[in-house]
């Protein structure tokens, strides 16, 4: 294959998946997980329900109302920890994941990895969760129907740079319903997550060297490992050094937290196989972003 025609292939692929995470990923193939396992409940019934209708609302829900083709839809995770039960009153930790396909291969990389450590909401066992962005009566639906949009907004993001913006105006509009009806979770504080801060940090032009650092890792980095990997491996420590600039502090912390956490794993293995870069710099500056991961970069040499 001559290198024009390549050039014409990945610019196709990648003009199909802008037009997926852009104008039509409007669903997921996501898996979702309730687990109960923490608290003592004879009865699991209303959990299993939880998670097939928690399912049924990603999975079917048109969240940016454009239908697209099954194999093109964002693959996500969400795992949701119950805490406390009572009186069909619940409260829990959501730990989101999504994945985004790489170019050229069947590897779906892992985007980013949030963690949400108290949710409270009610549910009643066979109500709808129903998606009303004008009238969102349910903390359950707004917490779900906020991630789902900030990761199409996050997809949208590492394949064209930022470019998510409508995506995060949709999450915006979650958050002022959610705070409008007194939902718990939706509050200014000091607590080292905040849906909050997170979603306003990832509104403006604070984030847009995390936003650069997400976009180069993918278009510049993964998607052209195969054709190029000393180049793509070089391009990936440059977005790493993005994430340097942009900062580890409060709600900076979150995000670049959300990207290691997803990604530790996947570093590791690109920079301890195949062709060598210099990597000084980049080890120095993974150590100081996510020293939990020490014993992942102490592998790279």
């Amino acid at each position: 294959m001559d290198r024009n025609t390549n050039d014409s292939m990945k610019t196709l692929f990648y003009a199909l998946f802008l037009f997926s995470s852009l104008a039509i990923a409007q669903d997921f193939n996501a898996t979702v997980v309730v687990d109960a396992t923490r608290i003592n409940q004879s009865n699991l019934q209303i959990f299993n329900s939880l998670e097939k209708q928690l399912s049924d609302f990603i999975n079917k829900t048109s969240f940016t109302e454009k239908g697209i083709d099954t194999s093109h839809r964002i693959q996500a995770n969400f795992f949701l920890n119950i805490s406390a039960y009572e009186n069909n009153s619940f409260e829990a930790s959501l730990q989101i994941q999504s994945s985004r396909p790489i170019y050229n291969s069947i590897y779906m990389s892992p985007l980013v990895l949030i963690k949400d450590p108290e949710i409270s909401f009610q549910f009643q066992e066979f109500a709808p969760l129903i998606l009303n962005e004008n009238n969102i009566e349910n903390n359950l639906v707004a917490v779900f129907s906020y991630y789902a949009y900030l990761i199409i907004a996050l997809d949208a993001d590492s394949f064209s740079f930022n470019s998510g913006g409508t995506y995060y105006s949709k999450a915006q509009n979650i958050m002022g319903q959610a705070q409008s009806r007194s939902f718990s979770g939706w509050t200014l504080n000091n607590r080292s997550f905040n849906r909050v801060l997170l979603l306003n940090l990832l509104s403006n032009n604070e984030s847009l060297l995390f936003k650069k650092a997400l976009y180069e890792y993918h278009i510049k980095g993964l998607d052209g490992m195969l054709q190029n990997p000393v180049s793509s491996k070089q391009n990936i420590a440059k977005a790493i050094g993005y994430l340097k600039s942009f900062g580890n502090n409060g709600t900076h912390r979150t995000l670049v937290q959300s990207f290691f956490d997803a990604k530790a794993n996947e570093i590791h293995d690109i920079f301890t196989a195949g062709p060598k870069i210099p990597i000084d710099n980049l080890v120095t500056s993974l150590q100081n972003l996510a020293p939990l991961f020490a014993d992942y970069w102490s592998d790279i040499k």
